[in-house]
């Protein structure tokens, strides 16, 4: 049983991830824009999923590293004239750095001192940024110079581009999940005093959960500046960036590899069309479907197709042992 759902899953991953590859050749413009944006935040709902949903610590300033890695970006080709490369590796490497900084004092803290001291330096580092006038323009924000070409071609470059961060950062978190590090992260999850007297260096292994969400965020918002080629502070250090990353994961399911991914593509194109179609009440519509589905299934999606399938599993094995 468990070998067939297996090849059945791998059937439709397999399908779906072909379907990807192929998009940018019969879909058009706006369609590539969108899985653009949706392989964003199936990498940012990821990563906060690597910190909240494996080690149990759900951080509201993630978007913290989200900016640093924009910011670092543009500073560097803009201001030191150095090619897009050199800036999002210093834009991983800093916001890496910042995050293991703050980890040491901030992740001793639990529940929701943990989560507002995360969103208290979100705001704070925005207005610090903001207030670097001479180095990030402020909030007049900061231009990078347009990519030469069609811009058609440089749409699919950046699609392409977020979509392999996308299966990186996939498997990364599988890869987690499978070793001693997902393990130690899940004991922290479940008790985190019990796994320190299991000798668990519980302080490093969460510095560790976050690093590594860190890493992915700063990486895809290196990726957003430049494909935008304009951000602001407001822009990229929003709260709302972080409240989406949240959800989606919530609503594809917490701890599990491909929930934050699933709920980053329901959300982010029901979004969409939820706006076309109710341009003045989209939000409302947005909540009360937001609602309806963490009441009926408080699990995300992936946990409620798995035990809708071993329910389903069951009564098959219970109709099979009566025959």
């Amino acid at each position: 049983m468990k070998g067939g759902r297996a090849i059945w899953l791998g059937g439709v991953l397999g399908g779906c991830t072909l379907v990807l590859l192929l998009a940018p050749l019969f879909a058009g413009g706006y369609w590539v824009r969108l899985l653009t944006m949706v392989f964003m935040f199936a990498v940012l709902a990821e990563s906060w999923n690597i910190v909240a949903g494996y080690c149990g610590y759900p951080s509201f300033g993630n978007v913290v590293f989200f900016g640093i890695g924009a910011y670092t970006t543009c500073v560097f080709m803009v201001n030191l004239g150095l090619p897009f490369y050199v800036g999002i590796f210093a834009g991983t490497l800093l916001a890496t750095g910042y995050c293991i900084l703050l980890g040491f004092p901030i992740l001793r803290l639990k529940g929701h001192y943990f989560a507002v001291a995360t969103l208290g330096v979100a705001e704070a580092t925005k207005e610090l940024v903001s207030n670097l006038e001479d180095i990030t323009k402020g909030s007049e924000g900061i231009s990078l110079p347009l990519i030469a070409g069609d811009i058609g071609t440089i749409y699919v470059i950046f699609y392409y581009t977020m979509f392999a961060i996308m299966i990186l950062t996939i498997l990364a978190t599988m890869f987690i999940s499978k070793n001693r590090i997902g393990y130690a992260f899940r004991a922290i999850r479940s008790d985190e005093e019990a796994a320190a007297t299991q000798g668990i260096n519980t302080t490093r292994y969460k510095i560790m959960a976050w690093a590594v969400s860190a890493y992915f965020t700063a990486l895809v918002g290196g990726i957003y500046a430049y494909w935008t080629a304009f951000i602001d502070p407001e822009g990229v250090f929003s709260v709302h960036i972080t409240v989406k990353m949240m959800i989606m994961c919530l609503l594809g399911g917490p701890g599990t590899v491909l929930g934050p991914i699933l709920g980053a593509f329901v959300f982010e194109i029901l979004s969409e069309f939820i706006w076309g179609a109710f341009i003045y009440a989209h939000a409302s519509f947005l909540g009360i479907l937001i609602i309806l589905i963490v009441i009926f299934m408080p699990g995300g999606f992936m946990r409620f197709a798995y035990e809708r399938l071993s329910i389903a599993s069951l009564f098959k094995n219970i109709q099979i042992n009566r025959v």
